[in-house]
């Protein structure tokens, strides 16, 4: 079910989505002419601008062009690029550990919680791809939503390959 490329290439709308909205925002803040100089935590504000510009941007970046080639890899049966993408979303806490988005308390705060909706899907449904690429569930864990996340059978009916089912 998660190892069908239709899932997959759902996956990777909502993983290129999470990383547009996170430049997009990037950019609204770079767009503000005042910036919030009186604000208490201007200066966190600062620090994480410039780890976005030096670290964030170009990581997601890179993880989007490499998401693309991925997919159309896994269209021709190599899951490796796109097992590869899900277990590096599922460490991207770990690897930006420092870098928060601070900044983003001062734009458009649709913008924002598009930004941290994808990234909880996306989180969820990277978590499902490479547990199931890397054939790491346990035995029965496969559908419970403590684990996968909220669970729409309908939804889901659409990623069972042959011979599989709920």
């Amino acid at each position: 079910m998660f190892s069908s490329v239709d899932y997959m290439n759902a996956y990777s709308k909502h993983f290129i989505e999470f990383i547009s909205a996170g430049i997009l925002a990037f950019e609204a803040y770079e767009k503000i002419l005042e910036k919030p100089v009186s604000h208490s935590e201007y200066s966190n504000v600062t620090s994480d601008i410039h780890l976005w510009k030096l670290k964030v941007i170009p990581n997601f970046l890179n993880m989007k062009n490499n998401m693309k080639t991925s997919i159309a890899e896994a269209k021709q049966g190599d899951y490796s690029g796109i097992s590869a993408a899900a277990g590096n979303f599922r460490g991207l806490s770990k690897d930006m550990d420092g870098i928060r988005e601070s900044f983003m308390d001062f734009i458009d705060p649709a913008l924002k919680e598009r930004y941290f909706s994808e990234w909880k899907i996306t989180s969820t449904m990277s978590d499902n791809l490479y547990k199931t690429l890397e054939r790491l569930w346990r035995s029965g864990s496969i559908l419970k939503e403590s684990i996968t996340g909220p669970i729409d059978d309908m939804a889901l009916l659409k990623f069972l390959q042959d011979g599989e089912t709920i």
